[in-house]
């Protein structure tokens, strides 16, 4: 308003001083209007959030100590992925490599490529093969629950990594032999992504949210995503889709043309994790929109910070943990339980990498180097290695 005051003082702007005050009533009535629209306090709130959860971390995770040392060198860890031909696996991997490889561990991998079949018989393998520990990275224990209880009856512990809700591990299936459990917090990542779009979308924007039934946590994200957009942005609509793994690559491309082309007002689609983007991009551009549709996903997999850090590309933004320190974490799992502990609660910290930010961050650095933390000196503190 005091722009406005200015203009008004000047002489001869509006001819006479009758017209002068009414061009001042009138200024003030349009500035203040103006700024009503442009300070909606949700939207206020939703742009909090974001340049909260967009900042580099800082904290260490609050995990007592566990003196290891060498302990542990020259024994095996058996690795069972839901599909190593994802980089988010990839990059678990190798932080499960890396950790191990501070404890003087061994690690073995093998690829269920999403067939829970297939993860019971390599948990037969790494328990015929004696392995001392076996990580399930993706896959859905409750899914093989005969076969941990199998390790379990063998004394192998068995730890879960990004497949459950994070916190403890539900009481069922730890008594049926899952020592430990790492993930990410679903719940936040609902929450950011739903913030992002609030704060950047219509207020009557049309979302499209495709989650994946194949893993458990999902159902928790797509709750979250949800009932926060529903908060902040109450005339948004959200369309959910469910699409299992096993048919990203096949029936997924065919679910998004239909909902593009479905619903002409739709202007986001977010899947619950990046591994779909590559079926997901595609099909959009198909049909057309192209320029109408912007991604925002989960998981800050390399390709999907690339086409953000473009500026002109569909992705807009993604959220992510380091994957890395999620496999580090779960070599902390490990080394709890063969010292004899409790596992730990490991839920991991994330940030959101937007269009806004992703200038900050040198892609060229590997994964682990984007989030501010040197989780790698802390684990080594920690183990006494």
């Amino acid at each position: 308003m005091g722009t406005h005051r200015t203009h008004i003082s000047e002489p001869g702007l509006f001819g006479s001083p009758g017209r002068m005050f009414t061009a001042a009533i009138a200024a003030l009535i349009l500035g203040t209007s103006v700024a009503a629209a442009q300070s909606d306090p949700l939207v206020e709130e939703a742009k909090k959030i974001v340049a909260e959860a967009s900042a580099p971390l800082a904290n260490a995770p609050d995990v007592p100590k566990v003196d290891v040392g060498q302990k542990l060198a020259g024994k095996s860890i058996f690795y069972i992925s839901a599909g190593l031909s994802f980089s988010f696996s990839q990059e678990v991997l190798s932080g499960v490599k890396g950790g191990a490889e501070v404890l003087g561990m061994s690690v073995t991998t093998a690829d269920a490529a999403g067939d829970s079949s297939k993860a019971s018989s390599y948990i037969d393998r790494a328990i015929g093969q004696g392995a001392a520990a076996i990580v399930l990275q993706g896959i859905d224990p409750y899914t093989v629950k005969a076969s941990i209880s199998d390790a379990k009856a063998a004394g192998i512990p068995v730890v879960s990594t990004a497949a459950l809700p994070a916190g403890p591990v539900p009481d069922d299936i730890a008594a049926a032999g899952l020592g430990g459990a790492v993930n990410f917090s679903v719940v936040e990542v609902g929450k950011k992504l739903a913030a992002f779009i609030a704060a950047n979308a219509e207020r009557d924007a049309h979302i499209g949210l495709i989650s994946s039934s194949t893993f458990r946590s999902d159902a928790l994200f797509v709750q979250e995503f949800t009932a926060e957009l529903a908060r902040l942005c109450p005339d948004c609509q959200v369309t959910p889709k469910d699409s299992p793994l096993m048919q990203w690559q096949t029936t997924l491309p065919a679910l998004v043309r239909t909902m593009v082309t479905v619903d002409p007002k739709l202007s986001y689609i977010v899947p619950s994790v990046d591994a779909m983007v590559p079926s997901v991009k595609p099909a959009v551009i198909a049909v057309g929109a192209g320029d109408r549709i912007k991604i925002v996903s989960n998981n800050a997999s390399l390709p999907d910070m690339q086409a953000i850090a473009t500026k002109t590309d569909q992705e807009v933004a993604n959220i992510g943990a380091s994957n890395e320190r999620m496999g580090w974490a779960t070599v902390d799992q490990i080394a709890r339980l063969l010292s004899g502990q409790q596992a730990a609660v490991a839920i991991q910290p994330m940030r959101l990498f937007t269009v806004d930010n992703i200038g900050d961050v040198d892609l060229t650095k590997p994964a682990s180097e984007w989030y501010g933390f040197d989780f790698r000196s802390f684990y080594r503190q920690l183990w006494g290695a």
